[in-house]
């Protein structure tokens, strides 16, 4: 092992050990701010416990005075490649990202009645992810979107639907509306 991933290692493991007696001290926080640091490094297994609907995230754009622009979701449609199966950066970034939807589905679920979901990190980084798909963004070479926008829109919005994963169409035949945002300017 060289020098540089000695010190990688031992920095990470210093970061879990510091996260483990952040939450032992503060018991009272396992579902505030100290579990959340933990999230970064484990999927959100949820998506077990309710076989046949998944969490998807939709954006539309406003493109003139008035028009907006149909819901599109926003889903990697990656071509198989069998380097992929050793090195696939790409791929590993649109799964984040779908990981990163899962997560806000999650703290969804879990807000209480007088809480606000925009506060919510997730709900934040949802918001930069919509706003980057209605913009043009790629996962390397593949576009956010099956249909990319004319030009980039003066206000986007957002969805997070309870899709099933049986289509018609290239269509979710059921969808079920979990959260809409309100309408956002983009920025540069």
């Amino acid at each position: 092992m060289t020098t540089f991933a000695w010190i990688t290692a031992l920095m990470v493991g210093g970061y879990f050990v510091l996260l483990t007696l952040g939450l032992g001290k503060h018991k009272h926080l396992v579902h505030g701010p100290w579990l959340f640091f933990f999230r970064a490094f484990f999927p959100n297994w949820k998506f077990y416990h309710a076989a046949g609907r998944a969490p998807r995230l939709y954006v539309r754009g406003q493109i003139g005075a008035a028009e907006w622009a149909n819901w599109q979701r926003v889903y990697a449609r990656m071509p198989f490649q069998l380097s992929h199966l050793l090195h696939n950066p790409v791929g590993n970034l649109a799964l984040n990202h779908q990981n990163l939807v899962d997560h806000l589905w999650s703290d969804v679920q879990d807000l209480p009645e007088d809480g606000d979901i925009r506060v919510r990190a997730t709900y934040q980084l949802v918001r930069r992810l919509a706003h980057e798909a209605v913009g043009g963004g790629c996962w390397g070479t593949v576009p956010m979107l099956a249909t990319p926008l004319p030009r980039v829109p003066s206000h986007f919005q957002f969805e997070l639907r309870m899709d099933t994963l049986l289509e018609q169409d290239g269509l979710p035949s059921d969808s079920e509306l979990v959260l809409q945002s309100p309408v956002e300017p983009t920025w540069a």
